[in-house]
């Protein structure tokens, strides 16, 4: 008809998904009602709002309690919204009648949330021994590491890795186990062979950039990984900053006092990418100060304290000993004062 509006297709959809929401559900007496509260939860679980689920999860668990798929989403989005004690009681309800690896895994997550240490490593490991996928060892890796349990996290990532030789994760997870044992030549190999699996795969990078100076045998190996990350992403500032701090320490190495125009680009252009980066602004500051670039190194110095930074405390120690080099005692007195506080509470 002349006049009326023209809908795509989904845009119709999403008219009439709408309207159904904005009607009242199908009777609790009717055989549909378990199916249509389990409809709209599972639609606003797609759509990541999970407190806007759970009233539609938990109607159609009264409708039918034994339903596992709904009872494990109820339970998950009870974790995820902290109602730590209705998923407690619902996953123990659950594991009562089914023994279940990965029931055991969520039970870990409560109770690891929950702050019961002991209870989720158990957990962790019951549902390794039931199952050992490659995400429950991950999981049960990456508890033991979490809590200091360096030795048997090696041996869980080291099976993992034998029994799923292509995985990613557990490859990174046997890297930092071996450094977290300070066996670091292992820890970077094992990290740089996770970078080979799949090279533009970014969860290795944080790990094998912040390890780029602790094994000078595989030194150039790890440079090499770096530049690859920096050139294939070159709008992630991570991977700037550490392919930047790489090249620095090698410069370094070998060549004391060589110009660092290439690192001072990365690292330009990671904290514009990522202006808060406080890290890379820490660099920068001791870049220009090496350089002897007062000005500039003063004002990376000053927007790390500004954004209160991991480096907070070596910033106002070095901001102190810029100002007295530049000849402003008053202000160099300041920086030394801060500096002393910080040190004095990290005791």
């Amino acid at each position: 008809m002349a006049g009326l509006p023209v809908f795509s297709s989904r845009r119709l959809a999403a008219c009439l998904f709408a309207f159904l929401l904005a009607v009242p559900l199908t009777s609790a007496q009717s055989p549909d009602a378990f199916a249509a509260n389990r409809q709209r939860a599972v639609y606003y679980l797609q759509h990541h709002q999970v407190a806007a689920a759970i009233p539609f999860l938990e109607k159609a668990h009264q409708l039918d309690p034994t339903n596992y798929d709904n009872s494990y989403d109820l339970a998950l989005a009870l974790l995820e919204t902290h109602d730590l004690t209705g998923a407690r009681v619902l996953v123990l309800d659950m594991l009562a009648n089914q023994d279940r690896a990965e029931l055991h895994n969520l039970f870990a997550s409560v109770e690891e949330a929950s702050g019961h240490i002991q209870r989720a490593a158990e957990e962790y490991e019951k549902a390794a021994r039931l199952d050992p996928s490659e995400k429950n060892l991950f999981d049960l890796g990456s508890d033991l590491l979490s809590h200091r349990g360096f030795e048997p996290a090696l041996k869980v990532f080291t099976y993992g890795v034998e029994r799923y030789p292509k995985s990613v994760s557990l490859r990174v997870g046997l890297g930092t186990a071996y450094y977290s044992t300070g066996a670091y030549d292992n820890a970077v190999e094992t990290l740089c062979q996770a970078v080979d699996l799949a090279p533009n795969d970014t969860r290795a990078l944080s790990f094998l950039g912040k390890m780029y100076d602790v094994s000078p045998r595989y030194a150039d190996e790890v440079t090499k990984r770096l530049a690859h990350f920096a050139q294939v992403y070159p709008s992630n500032p991570a991977a700037n900053y550490y392919y930047a701090l790489s090249l620095r320490k090698r410069t370094l190495a070998v060549q004391p006092g060589a110009s660092w125009d290439e690192a001072e680009r990365l690292l330009l252009r990671a904290v514009r990418l990522k202006p808060d980066y406080a890290e890379a602004h820490y660099a920068l500051a001791l870049l220009y100060d090496d350089e002897k670039k007062d000005r500039n190194a003063i004002a990376e110095y000053t927007t790390v304290i500004r954004l209160k930074g991991p480096d907070l405390e070596r910033a106002h120690y070095r901001l102190g000993r810029l100002y007295q080099r530049t000849g402003q005692p008053a202000l160099a007195k300041k920086e030394f004062g801060a500096f002393a506080a910080l040190k004095s509470k990290s005791k």
